[in-house]
């Protein structure tokens, strides 16, 4: 091997050596974060345990202090901050069949404004929470506490955002689709 050759396979294996480094910290909580059986971890059941999930009385292996949502997904009880229950965004796909989104779990509640969560709450003609209307500096995250949803990163998704893209000031986001007449929702990644 000529000295090139080896300048070139040594500096190749100090860029794979740094960027594993970078990526370590990163790999290491999202494996944390999927072993974790607190906070706001959902547990995905297996194929029989998912069949049985209709009657939690006869689902096998679920943990003490977790909450049948249905579907083969269980998650903690209680929910994020000082809400009781918890609602679940739930968006899926059927074989060939258009995108469905639902929640899962108990209805939704307002626990009130907090920090990056101040917007304007929404309600259907039968008093439901429907919507909410993003205030300046409101954070996915906050809004989904403030709702007690256990994936509230998960709404700007549930309104066709896409990942990299910011909720505004001044939008209407769909908080419970079945309550907006009309609702209909679009995978933002499917265009």
């Amino acid at each position: 091997m000529n000295v090139r050759a080896a300048l070139t396979t040594a500096g190749s294996l100090v860029v794979i050596g740094g960027l594993v480094a970078l990526a370590a910290p990163a790999v290491v909580s999202v494996i944390a974060a999927a072993q974790s059986v607190g906070g706001n971890a959902a547990l995905l059941l297996d194929a029989p345990q998912a069949a049985a999930a209709t009657d939690p009385s006869t689902m096998p292996g679920l943990p003490d202090g977790y909450v049948d949502l249905g579907e083969g997904v269980a998650i903690p009880e209680g929910g994020p901050g000082d809400c009781v229950s918890t609602t679940w965004i739930n968006i899926t796909k059927e074989d060939g069949g258009p995108w469905n989104v639902r929640l899962l779990g108990a209805d939704l509640v307002d626990m009130g404004p907090r920090e990056f969560a101040i917007g304007e709450v929404g309600y259907s003609a039968d008093g439901r929470i429907a919507a909410y209307t993003v205030a300046a500096g409101d954070s996915p995250w906050a809004i989904g506490d403030r709702f007690c949803f256990a994936n509230g990163n998960a709404i700007p998704l549930m309104n066709g955002h896409r990942g990299y893209e910011a909720i505004q000031p001044g939008e209407v986001l769909v908080l419970d689709p079945v309550a907006v007449p009309g609702f209909e929702y679009h995978y933002p990644y499917e265009e």
